[in-house]
């Protein structure tokens, strides 16, 4: 295929504001691929060069790439950063520059193509993403140069987004894949397996590549493998131990930590970590490495834990936030020593080279106790097995009195559910008393510029959303104006500017217009009074009836670099909140 027919539907789906146009848009592209470049394109289509634990980072900023553009421009970095005020996209500015270029050599623009395939263009993004050591800046401005001097002005608007992380077609994994099965099926039947099957290896291109050759039957074939990270379990929530053992019985109650969650794969002597979105962060966390070295008996095994920083000089457990600075790519021993992690186990999904998911859960824990050998920096999770509401009671205020979230109940006959929220796991946290003291993480869509005293900051609310996964959109909950301080201000409004968008995003659902729309990017924690019915937000508003949102909102953290978008807390979540809620209050 033609890099130049994926420019085009690039185009289509920019100025498509439907899912079902979106599908249609994709499916036509998927049509038109061979089995041998599907992987790829459904990279590109992601912005992607591969899948996102790889780690290829293209490590090219927006002033590296006006570089490239005088580069295969010739204009002055004065030209460029004119341009750019006014056009507010540097893909847009090579375009521009380009299409000015090909008037003065007097070619007809829509008959401008650089001939180049998918898969040409592709190789040559990833072999710019892999240049480093001395130098590699200058390479890569040059080398990126000499790619967009080759492409058509169309080509080149998507071609230097990538790099930047600023595709903005408004297309996310869930539509990515209907549009797959589309393909393959007919119709969006075939959706369950395909994301199944993701789930298993979290890489869709190679889902694609599988699934174009194989058919859905041929994803079966896809297995957990060391190395490459899964989609986690995640848990409903209760508001109450006696709901949860009305569903569970007698069951596991382990204590829930404030940290961030791990994916530890060991794979001979070699230990590698992920995050929940699926990035490799082993470098940052050389202490956990070697304790999982020294504490983990197995030749291969993936385990399910929680990173948490640990106050040895106070005792206690450290606040999300401190334990959220060891997540850096630099001054990496000094953020050790300041902030030791303790590595809490709670799952075993794979050993020595068995995949274990279908194990029930008791069964996985003892063979996790069985590979595990106690010392300082890996602790197995506070963990008992009862039926009895006091027991239950007595251990999860045991676990909130030493600082912890709450507890989080286990079905002990459950497998392992990859990628799905399901009441298996079921997390209590403090008690609702009428009010909501869970916090919620929601998504960034946008901003309301500061008035009076928050002028100067820039900054005056932002508008919220949630996850809607049935239909692959982030509709409204709220705008967030108090928990962050003058600067934390300051800093997130350049954070947005720079994934500001001209019109509301494709996937997001508002009947709230702000100053400033931004991509569905960032995932922010905020805490609030209560959950209310409310005609001005979208989250749970089925056929024009009211919405609810977020009372009295405020921030706590900052972006949670550790969530994508659709990691936020979903629609179906606060509709449970808001029910617990409301039991809460009745008693």
């Amino acid at each position: 295929m033609l890099f130049s027919n994926l420019a085009v539907t690039y185009s289509k789906l920019e100025a498509t504001t439907s899912k079902k146009g979106l599908i249609s848009i994709l499916a036509s592209l998927f049509e038109n691929s061979t089995k041998e470049e599907i992987g790829k394109v459904v990279y590109l289509i992601r912005g992607k060069i591969g899948p996102d634990y790889e780690t290829l980072d293209f490590g090219i900023g927006e002033k590296m790439m006006e570089q490239s553009i005088i580069e295969c421009s010739g204009r002055s970095l004065a030209e460029v950063r004119s341009r750019y005020k006014s056009l507010g996209d540097l893909g847009l500015v090579a375009e521009t520059f380009l299409k000015e270029r090909a008037r003065k050599r007097i070619i007809r623009l829509e008959d401008m193509s650089s001939g180049l395939e998918v898969s040409e263009v592709f190789e040559e993004l990833k072999k710019i993403a892999k240049v480093s050591g001395e130098g590699s800046q200058d390479k890569k401005i040059k080398m990126m140069g000499r790619l967009i001097s080759r492409l058509s002005p169309l080509e080149a608007r998507y071609v230097v987004r990538i790099p930047l992380g600023r595709l903005r077609l408004g297309v996310g994994e869930p539509t990515i894949m209907d549009a797959l099965s589309v393909v393959v099926v007919g119709d969006v039947s075939g959706r369950r397996a395909i994301e199944r099957a993701y789930n298993v290896c979290s890489d869709l291109g190679l889902v694609a590549s599988v699934l174009f050759r194989d058919g859905l039957e041929g994803l079966e074939n896809i297995r957990i493998e060391p190395g490459k990270p899964v989609k986690p379990a995640l848990a409903m929530r209760a508001a109450s131990v006696e709901e949860i053992l009305d569903r569970l019985g007698r069951c596991a109650v382990e204590g829930k930590y404030d940290g961030f969650r791990c994916q530890v794969h060991v794979i001979e002597n070699e230990v590698k970590i992920f995050s929940r979105n699926m990035e490799e962060t082993t470098s940052m966390f050389p202490d956990l490495v070697e304790g999982v070295k020294k504490q983990i008996s197995a030749k291969s095994a993936i385990l399910d834990a929680e990173a948490i920083s640990y106050d040895a000089v106070l005792e206690h457990f450290s606040p999300f936030q401190i334990t959220m600075r060891r997540k850096r790519k630099y001054g990496i021993e000094e953020a050790k020593l300041a902030h030791p992690l303790k590595l809490f186990v709670f799952d075993l999904l794979y050993v020595n080279g068995k995949e274990i998911v279908m194990e029930r859960n008791e069964e996985r824990f003892r063979i996790l106790e069985r590979i595990y050998k106690e010392d300082e920096v890996v602790k197995l999770v506070d963990r008992i097995v009862t039926g009895d509401k006091d027991e239950f009671r007595k251990w999860f205020e045991l676990m909130v009195s030493r600082g912890l979230e709450g507890v989080i109940a286990k079905d002990l006959d459950a497998p392992y559910t990859l990628g799905e929220r399901k009441y298996s796991w079921i997390k209590l946290k403090r008690s609702y008393r009428g009010k909501l003291e869970d916090t919620i993480d929601v998504v960034i869509v946008g901003y309301l510029k500061g008035r009076g005293r928050r002028v100067r900051q820039g900054l005056g609310a932002i508008l919220t959303a949630v996850y809607n996964d049935e239909k692959d959109t982030f509709d409204t909950v709220g705008k967030v104006g108090s928990g962050l301080t003058e600067k934390g201000m300051a800093e997130l409004r350049e954070e947005l500017d720079r994934i500001a968008v001209d019109e509301k995003p494709v996937r997001v659902n508002s009947k709230t217009e702000p100053d400033v729309w931004v991509e569905p990017m960032y995932v922010i924690t905020v805490i609030a009074d209560e959950i209310t019915k409310s005609p001005n937000y979208t989250a749970g508003a089925e056929d024009g009836e009211t919405g609810y949102s977020l009372r009295f909102p405020r921030v706590i953290g900052y972006i949670r670099e550790d969530k994508n978008a659709e990691d936020a807390t979903t629609v179906k979540e606060i509709l449970d909140l808001y029910k617990m809620q409301k039991r809460a209050k009745l008693k």
